[in-house]
């Protein structure tokens, strides 16, 4: 199983990036590879309409690469920072580069950081509305935290305390993007052979 883990934070020490780390981790033990993709890092376009409808690849080799990982993976999960009650820019435009079906039967869950207890919920609604867009099941499970979630970590950076209700949400939804994948692979493997047949 393969996941791709979307950090939606601009900055390179962000507690967003700390959050999808941590989910990621906890993917890994159950059984995914994951590709992180910090958009921090990444230098991708900004989304035209002309690349979109041409059905042709983007042009720029980072979008290509960011819409091939989307392609391959099997489940997805995006993490943002709130800002103005709602998802980055950066995370955004990032979407706006994948064609219509990118999520197309996949697991996604999201996680978002705020400055307040309340803050990230708007944000992961907005989320949800994208996902089923492009075709994905958004997991009930959602994750939200604030800067008192975080403790100081390596290079500056700060990490995830892991203990608490707030270890055993982020692990309820790499339960849930685990169960779903597991579901659609069987029941995809099930229905091999079957185009064509008569009911």
């Amino acid at each position: 199983m393969r996941a791709l883990c979307v950090v939606g934070s601009p900055s390179p020490h962000s507690h967003t990036r700390a959050l999808v780390l941590h989910i990621a981790a906890l993917l890994e033990r159950r059984g995914f590879t994951v590709t992180l993709a910090d958009l921090a890092e990444r230098e991708l376009p900004h989304s035209r309409p002309e690349h979109y409808w041409s059905g042709e690849p983007h042009p720029v080799p980072a979008a290509r690469e960011f819409v091939a990982a989307a392609r391959d993976c099997d489940a997805v999960v995006l993490g943002t920072p709130v800002y103005h009650a709602g998802y980055s820019g950066l995370l955004k435009n990032a979407l706006d580069l994948l064609p219509y079906d990118a999520f197309d039967g996949k697991a996604v869950g999201l996680a978002a950081n705020a400055g307040g207890p309340r803050g990230s919920a708007g944000a992961c609604e907005q989320l949800r509305q994208v996902v089923k867009a492009l075709g994905g099941w958004p997991v009930p499970a959602q994750v939200s935290t604030v800067a008192a979630d975080f403790a100081p970590g390596a290079d500056e950076r700060p990490a995830l305390d892991a203990s608490g209700p707030l270890h055993d949400r982020c692990a309820g939804m790499a339960d849930q993007l685990a169960a779903f994948t597991r579901a659609m692979r069987k029941g995809t493997a099930g229905t091999e052979g079957t185009e064509g047949a008569v009911a």
